[in-house]
């Protein structure tokens, strides 16, 4: 289950990519954007992965406007916000012992079901903003809604639907690589960095 196809362009794109670069040649990642090559993280490079987070960022891609208590949402979009969580989650899961720690987490709080659906073929199995305050705790939530500007359940939505696409596109043969750790840290890197040079480049077109 896709709720957003370019949040799991982006990643397989950017997973795919720290993949090959070791040599890894894992199928089914990274498919989607840019034909032939691998998808996003292939032939394209970074050049076309910052138009299409500019895209996102700009809400072109998909999703209107949400509204939030005492206005607009800062980013104007549901995908924006994805976009702009999607480090921030990243550096989490660094921060809490790497992908095979947090999918145990959610193990753990009894979500084995969905997190195993997150790494076999088909559907993922979706998890709630209540799930994710179990597994990433109200005060993590809390320091990323104020970086972010956004209400803390909208963080924990946002983070409920961006962590099934992290462990689906990292788990393309059905088990986390070995490398799995090395991928997120470089991915993560270069996100960060299209990132700023999007935000970059809006504020002096």
């Amino acid at each position: 289950m896709n709720n957003n196809p370019l949040l799991g362009q982006v990643l397989g794109g950017l997973f795919g990519q720290a993949m090959r670069s070791r040599g890894m040649n894992r199928g089914g990642v990274g498919g989607g954007l840019g034909g032939t090559g691998g998808g996003l993280g292939g032939a394209l490079g970074g050049v076309a992965l910052g138009s299409v987070l500019a895209g996102m960022m700009r809400g072109r891609a998909q999703g209107g406007s949400i509204g939030v208590p005492g206005g607009q949402h800062p980013y104007g979009n549901r995908t924006a916000l994805l976009v702009m969580l999607l480090p921030l989650a990243m550096r989490w899961v660094q921060r809490n012992g790497g992908m095979n720690a947090v999918v145990d987490k959610f193990r753990d709080k009894g979500l084995h079901r969905q997190a195993q659906s997150w790494m076999s073929s088909g559907d993922n199995d979706p998890i709630d903003g209540q799930a994710v305050e179990q597994v990433v705790g109200r005060e993590e939530l809390r320091q990323m809604a104020e970086r972010l500007g956004v209400p803390e359940e909208q963080v924990a939505q946002a983070f409920a639907e961006i962590m099934p696409e992290m462990v689906d596109k990292m788990t393309p043969d059905g088990q986390l690589p070995h490398e799995a750790d090395e991928v997120l840290d470089e991915s993560t890197r270069k996100l960060e960095k299209e990132i700023e040079d999007v935000q970059y480049r809006e504020v002096h077109s």
